[in-house]
Protein backbone atom coordinates (compact mmCIF):
# COMPACT_ATOMS: atom_id res chain seq x y z
CA UNK A 1 0.00 0.00 0.00
CA UNK A 2 1.54 3.84 -1.06
CA UNK A 3 1.96 5.93 1.77
CA UNK A 4 1.69 9.76 1.54
CA UNK A 5 5.09 11.61 3.14
CA UNK A 6 5.58 15.49 3.81
CA UNK A 7 9.00 16.85 3.78
CA UNK A 8 9.25 19.31 6.39
CA UNK A 9 11.81 21.40 5.48
CA UNK A 10 11.45 24.46 8.55
CA UNK A 11 13.99 25.67 10.43
CA UNK A 12 12.46 25.36 14.25
CA UNK A 13 10.72 22.59 15.96
CA UNK A 14 7.89 25.31 16.69
CA UNK A 15 6.88 26.07 12.82
CA UNK A 16 7.74 22.29 12.07
CA UNK A 17 4.70 20.96 14.38
CA UNK A 18 2.53 23.83 13.55
CA UNK A 19 3.03 22.74 9.51
CA UNK A 20 2.70 19.18 10.91
CA UNK A 21 -0.50 19.64 12.28
CA UNK A 22 -2.17 21.26 9.83
CA UNK A 23 -0.56 18.36 7.35
CA UNK A 24 -1.49 14.94 9.26
CA UNK A 25 -4.51 14.42 8.47
CA UNK A 26 -3.44 13.39 5.30
CA UNK A 27 -0.32 11.96 5.19
CA UNK A 28 1.30 8.68 6.71
CA UNK A 29 5.09 9.77 6.94
CA UNK A 30 6.07 13.09 8.48
CA UNK A 31 10.10 13.59 7.24
CA UNK A 32 12.42 15.80 9.39
CA UNK A 33 14.19 17.79 6.89
CA UNK A 34 18.19 17.45 7.60
CA UNK A 35 18.33 21.31 7.98
CA UNK A 36 15.91 21.31 10.66
CA UNK A 37 17.36 18.74 12.85
CA UNK A 38 20.66 20.47 12.50
CA UNK A 39 19.26 23.07 13.88
CA UNK A 40 16.91 21.69 16.63
CA UNK A 41 18.56 18.55 16.95
CA UNK A 42 17.39 15.22 18.35
CA UNK A 43 14.61 17.05 20.70
CA UNK A 44 12.66 17.98 17.17
CA UNK A 45 12.39 14.40 16.63
CA UNK A 46 10.98 13.31 20.34
CA UNK A 47 8.64 16.44 20.03
CA UNK A 48 7.68 15.31 16.53
CA UNK A 49 6.71 11.97 17.52
CA UNK A 50 5.10 13.25 20.83
CA UNK A 51 2.47 15.34 18.84
CA UNK A 52 2.10 12.36 16.14
CA UNK A 53 2.53 9.28 17.94
CA UNK A 54 0.20 7.55 15.08
CA UNK A 55 2.92 8.78 12.11
CA UNK A 56 5.95 7.34 10.97
CA UNK A 57 8.40 9.98 11.73
CA UNK A 58 11.58 10.22 9.58
CA UNK A 59 14.75 11.65 10.32
CA UNK A 60 16.47 12.90 7.15
CA UNK A 61 19.95 12.15 8.81
CA UNK A 62 21.51 11.96 5.65
CA UNK A 63 24.52 9.39 7.41
CA UNK A 64 27.88 9.27 5.90
CA UNK A 65 29.62 7.78 8.61
CA UNK A 66 29.43 6.27 12.20
CA UNK A 67 26.04 4.90 11.04
CA UNK A 68 24.93 2.60 14.27
CA UNK A 69 25.64 5.24 16.86
CA UNK A 70 23.80 8.22 14.61
CA UNK A 71 21.09 6.10 14.12
CA UNK A 72 20.42 4.84 17.70
CA UNK A 73 20.48 8.66 18.63
CA UNK A 74 17.64 9.02 16.30
CA UNK A 75 15.48 5.86 16.85
CA UNK A 76 16.16 6.29 20.93
CA UNK A 77 14.39 10.01 20.23
CA UNK A 78 10.97 8.69 18.56
CA UNK A 79 12.32 8.32 14.91
CA UNK A 80 11.16 5.18 13.14
CA UNK A 81 12.73 5.63 9.89
CA UNK A 82 16.23 7.21 9.02
CA UNK A 83 18.31 8.17 6.42
CA UNK A 84 21.97 6.94 5.65
CA UNK A 85 23.88 7.75 2.32
CA UNK A 86 24.31 5.13 -0.61
CA UNK A 87 27.82 7.13 -0.72
CA UNK A 88 28.63 5.69 2.52
CA UNK A 89 31.01 2.86 3.15
CA UNK A 90 28.87 -0.66 3.60
CA UNK A 91 29.72 -0.49 7.15
CA UNK A 92 27.85 2.69 8.17
CA UNK A 93 25.01 1.07 6.46
CA UNK A 94 24.87 -2.31 8.18
CA UNK A 95 25.92 -0.13 11.63
CA UNK A 96 22.95 1.92 10.54
CA UNK A 97 20.68 -1.62 9.95
CA UNK A 98 22.28 -3.18 12.95
CA UNK A 99 20.69 -0.10 14.95
CA UNK A 100 17.69 -0.24 13.08
CA UNK A 101 16.97 -4.11 13.93
CA UNK A 102 17.59 -3.33 17.92
CA UNK A 103 14.80 -0.82 17.72
CA UNK A 104 12.38 -2.25 15.28
CA UNK A 105 12.50 0.21 12.90
CA UNK A 106 13.84 1.29 9.36
CA UNK A 107 16.68 2.30 7.15
CA UNK A 108 16.46 4.30 4.15
CA UNK A 109 19.29 4.89 1.55
CA UNK A 110 19.68 8.34 0.48
CA UNK A 111 21.16 8.36 -3.41
CA UNK A 112 21.76 11.53 -3.86
CA UNK A 113 25.38 12.47 -5.81
CA UNK A 114 25.87 8.77 -6.25
CA UNK A 115 26.54 8.31 -10.35
CA UNK A 116 24.91 4.56 -10.41
CA UNK A 117 22.16 5.04 -8.49
CA UNK A 118 20.47 1.37 -9.51
CA UNK A 119 23.61 -0.37 -8.93
CA UNK A 120 24.00 1.18 -5.72
CA UNK A 121 20.29 0.49 -4.66
CA UNK A 122 21.10 -3.45 -5.29
CA UNK A 123 24.00 -3.49 -3.55
CA UNK A 124 22.58 -1.83 -0.46
CA UNK A 125 19.51 -4.26 -0.56
CA UNK A 126 21.75 -7.30 -0.15
CA UNK A 127 23.10 -5.54 3.37
CA UNK A 128 19.38 -5.41 4.59
CA UNK A 129 18.16 -2.44 3.12
CA UNK A 130 14.53 -2.30 2.98
CA UNK A 131 13.76 1.19 1.44
CA UNK A 132 16.27 3.10 -1.57
CA UNK A 133 15.38 6.79 -2.15
CA UNK A 134 16.28 7.85 -6.02
CA UNK A 135 17.30 11.32 -5.38
CA UNK A 136 18.22 14.19 -7.16
CA UNK A 137 19.44 17.16 -5.09
CA UNK A 138 18.56 21.02 -6.24
CA UNK A 139 22.20 21.57 -7.41
CA UNK A 140 21.96 18.54 -9.52
CA UNK A 141 18.42 18.92 -10.88
CA UNK A 142 19.68 22.29 -11.88
CA UNK A 143 22.20 21.09 -14.03
CA UNK A 144 22.00 21.60 -17.88
CA UNK A 145 21.37 17.83 -18.93
CA UNK A 146 20.22 16.64 -16.09
CA UNK A 147 18.02 13.20 -16.40
CA UNK A 148 17.19 11.09 -13.25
Amino acid sequence: MAKLQVAIDLLTTEEALALAAKVAPYVDIIELGTPLIKNMGSTVITAMKNAHPDKLVFADLKTADAGELEADIAFKAGADLVTVMGAAGNATIIGAVKAAKAHGKGVVVDTIGYPDRVKRAQEVTELGIEFVELHAGLDEQWTAGYSI
